[in-house]
């Protein structure tokens, strides 16, 4: 047995990156290289968003390529609904099923996803684009699927900026970088503090959410509790009672940087998946990266209460 002085072998633990202005544009890269053929569809979860700016980042790679899509339905909270999943998988044979990681939260049903793709030889996609950081700094997502696929423009201050990253060589096949410089960029940056410092704005946010929402029946927090490894892209909530865009406007016009991602669906949504239709009505999010000044969680949640009983007209 030889011991060399130091790794020599290029493919251990080796997992193939490719860099894109967009993490769309990396998935349709990706969705074309699939050695799957062409009449297998993909697997989406029936939570998509849609807005006249920018489209759907991850409907629309499938929809330009052609690809037949399905929908499996989500638990009230954004997870899988495993049970769903498996009945989908069960119907007809996919080339892809994509998991969303919503808002940065490690989907805790992870585990299950990948046991019924690999059960179903379907290849998993993990959609980190709000989760770069929960895969970067000791978390577990990004390490269930064969590929994981961020939006670097989300979680750092850059103007565009996506990647893949391949777990299983196999799915290489004539992919192409089209934004190599990205990886200078993000090397640039402390991942570490940056997840120490959204994580700790979570918290604190998170607190005083959690004793408004014993206050008033129409704050309710999808992600209360923030598991180790976890780092948030936005705290996202629902606002009950049909008041959640003049919760938006408010709190934007002072100054305070909410955020109402998944808005609006993808009209294939629409028919089929009326709870998903009404989640998309009712969600806020909360600014909670690392930019957030010290000290103005407390100002952001006091304005939320405020702007809630301004327009309810109740304390509730």
């Amino acid at each position: 047995m030889i011991i060399e002085k130091g790794a020599r072998t290029a493919a251990n633990h080796r997992r193939p990156t490719f860099y894109y202005r967009s993490a769309r544009e990396g998935l349709r890269d990706l969705l074309s290289n699939l050695p799957d053929p062409a009449s297998a569809g993909v697997l989406l979860p029936a939570f998509i968003g849609w807005s006249p700016r920018e489209g759907s980042g991850v409907f629309d790679p499938v929809a330009s390529l052609g690809i037949p899509a399905d929908f499996y339905e989500l638990n009230h909270d954004l997870t899988v609904d495993v049970t769903a999943m498996s009945r989908a998988l069960e119907r007809r044979r996919y080339r892809a099923v994509v998991l969303i990681h919503y808002y940065g939260r490690t989907d805790p049903h992870s585990a299950q996803v990948r046991d019924l793709a690999s059960a179903h030889g379907v290849t998993l996609i993990e959609d980190l684009a709000h989760g770069f950081f929960s895969a970067a700094v000791g978390g577990r997502a990004g390490s269930y699927g064969q590929a994981a696929m961020y939006s670097m423009h989300k979680m750092l201050p850059l103007e565009e900026g996506g990647m893949v990253v391949y777990a299983d060589d196999a799915l290489v096949a004539g992919q192409t970088s089209t934004f190599p410089a990205l990886a200078g960029e993000v090397l640039a940056y402390d991942w570490r503090a940056i997840a120490e410092a959204r994580r700790a704005n979570f918290l604190r946010a998170t607190a005083l959410l959690l004793e408004l929402a014993a206050r008033r029946s129409d704050v309710e927090l999808i992600w209360p509790d923030l598991a180790e490894g976890d780092v948030p892209q936005t705290l996202p909530l629902f606002i009950a009672g049909g008041v959640r865009d003049a919760v938006y406007e408010r709190l934007n016009a002072r100054g305070l940087g909410v955020v109402s991602l998944y808005h609006t669906m993808i009209d294939q949504l629409s028919p089929e998946f009326p709870a998903s239709v009404a989640a998309s009505r009712a969600i806020l999010n909360l600014p909670v990266h690392q930019d957030v000044p010290t000290g103005s969680v407390e100002l952001l949640v006091d304005e939320l209460e405020s702007a809630l009983v301004s327009l309810t007209g109740a304390t509730l």
